[in-house]
């Protein structure tokens, strides 16, 4: 019965799509738009490269290189005469792949981390994507499409993970822990010492692997993780400034304002606006 469930096309099921950017109108991204569903862009354009920015922040996206978007992050794309694919994925689809992989990039502890290719391994990437896009215009069966994407999502985060890098530091696992108690604690948890005995590290070290691995020790990734919850409860303009501080832990509206200002240059006023 699940073999027969999942030859079935895929619309019936948590879904996998595939789009060329070229395909794609120009209008489609150009601003900040959110999706409940995992991404994963890469660009193939050997002159050019692709524009976009995650949770108001800028990347060039050059020639076979690759990144995962998460759920809920803010994308604007510029996709005007670029080429590449953007694959969607149900995050389903997604957590059941990385259950099996068990990869930290994919987990999110490097979110957003550019991902490069050299020759050998973009060609490893092309014909996994185009077995991927056949699949996906002809039976679309949901068995294969989760193939393929396994295999992909296990060769971009195998590339990154053996990559010079994070993957070099032997306190490696210590800065995805982290990352991980800063995504659950960061409202009320906004100073450095819950993190440090949580961890059972001094200080010191602890703020050596963070600086070598993101230049950033771990006072300035909490107060980022804070600035972006920020500027996403801005962006979906849902909630007063009032609302936002006393969600985010802050005592009064006015820590809140001087907070982003000192760290952004801007009052959440004017970040509005802008």
């Amino acid at each position: 019965m699940k073999n027969n469930i999942l030859n079935q096309p895929i619309t019936k099921l948590p879904f996998v799509e595939v789009f060329k950017l070229e395909n794609l109108g120009e209008g489609t991204f150009n601003h900040y738009q959110r999706f409940n569903f995992h991404q994963l862009i890469w660009s193939t354009a050997i002159d050019g490269n692709i524009t976009l920015s995650i949770d108001f922040t800028d990347f060039e996206l050059f020639c076979n290189q690759a990144v995962v978007i998460y759920p809920y992050q803010n994308i604007k794309i510029d996709v005007t005469d670029k080429e590449g694919y953007l694959i969607l994925i149900h995050n389903d689809v997604f957590f059941w792949i990385n259950q099996k992989i068990g990869s930290d990039y994919l987990n999110g502890f490097f979110i957003n981390q550019l991902v490069s290719f050299d020759s050998r391994n973009a060609r490893t990437m092309r014909n996994i994507v185009e077995l991927l896009v056949a699949e996906y215009s002809t039976d679309n069966r949901a068995l294969m499409m989760e193939s393929y994407v396994f295999s992909l999502l296990f060769h971009v985060s195998s590339i990154f993970e053996g990559n010079p890098g994070p993957r070099d530091y032997v306190d490696y696992p210590i800065f995805g822990k982290l990352m991980s108690l800063i995504e659950t604690h960061f409202i009320k948890e906004k100073g450095t010492t819950f993190y440090i005995k949580q961890l059972n590290i001094s200080a010191k070290k602890l703020n050596q692997i963070c600086d070598s691995i993101t230049n950033k020790n771990i006072k300035y990734l909490i107060q980022d993780r804070i600035i972006m919850e920020i500027r996403k409860e801005l962006h979906l303009g849902k909630k007063t400034v009032k609302e936002i501080a006393y969600d985010l832990g802050f005592a009064e509206p006015a820590y809140l304002t001087r907070f982003t200002k000192k760290h952004t240059g801007l009052t959440p006023k004017e970040f509005s606006k802008q």
